[in-house]
């Protein structure tokens, strides 16, 4: 085992949380000022959906609605994944914005993905027929597929030389920035979703973040990156950081206030 593996599934796990809360919520609130913004009546935003009345506005108007929150996502996917690009310094800042692209991607095309299962809520307000639907979900899950096989170059960047040279001690560190804050965030986002809306539960999402993750975790483990990039010191991800404890628990805060919601018109 590594040294400081505990601190770094901690740290790790922690971004984790805080990017899956803070994209989902980026999500909303483009739905949500996508709503102010066309006029729909009874607004309301809480912490993983969006209500609102649509009757009355022409069909342009609710695409635009529905569309929003998803290109908010598919936008800081693209965005985080630019700044991952051209930042230097593989650090706690970088992981997070691993994370934050990660999420971004997921959301947007995972929200794809699982519209075979609710059509009508989904994509209904489209009339397309499920055919349709079924191959739009195909595509987008092998967009994401490959999407997030080349971010895992990104991740192994985020290990010192020593450590990705080094069969086993890669293996701990990679299970430790991936596999455990996969498997622990999720059950903590999932968590922080209840109480759920019925008409998208998002736990569906948890469940495609899980597998989109973990279907190219392999080539992290194995795959031979440039190292180039590779984090020159491991000092920061393997301390406690009182910081990061302070967003946590900011993120949590916000996520659980706005369960009662926040109510527009």
């Amino acid at each position: 085992m590594i040294i400081g593996q505990k601190n770094i599934i901690v740290n790790s796990t922690i971004l984790f949380v805080i990017a899956a809360i803070l994209e989902m919520t980026l999500n909303e609130l483009g739905q949500f000022f996508s709503s102010i913004f066309v006029g729909a009546q009874q607004i309301s935003i809480h912490h993983n959906y969006v209500t609102n009345i649509t009757n009355g506005l022409p069909l342009l108007y609710i695409i635009f609605i529905k569309g929003a929150g998803l290109f908010v996502s598919l936008g800081i996917g693209i965005l985080f994944n630019y700044i991952c690009f051209n930042q230097k310094r593989r650090n706690i800042l970088f992981l997070f914005n691993l994370y934050m692209s990660l999420f971004g991607f997921i959301d947007f095309f995972g929200y794809l993905m699982v519209a075979p299962i609710f059509p009508k809520n989904v994509t209904g307000f489209l009339e397309l027929p499920l055919w349709m639907i079924y191959i739009v979900a195909i595509i987008a899950a092998i967009i994401l597929y490959f999407i997030i096989n080349s971010m895992m170059k990104y991740f192994v960047e985020m290990g010192s030389k020593e450590i990705v040279e080094d069969n086993v001690e890669r293996r701990h560190f990679i299970h430790s920035i991936i596999l455990f804050p996969c498997i622990i965030g999720i059950a903590i986002t999932a968590l922080l979703i209840f109480p759920i809306n019925t008409n998208y539960p998002r736990q569906i999402t948890c469940v495609v973040s899980l597998f989109a993750i973990l279907f190219p975790y392999k080539n992290a483990l194995q795959k031979n990156y440039s190292i180039s990039n590779n984090y020159k010191s491991m000092q920061e991800l393997n301390e406690q950081n009182v910081w990061l404890y302070v967003f946590f628990i900011l993120t949590i805060l916000i996520n659980r206030l706005l369960v009662s919601g926040i109510y527009i018109k």
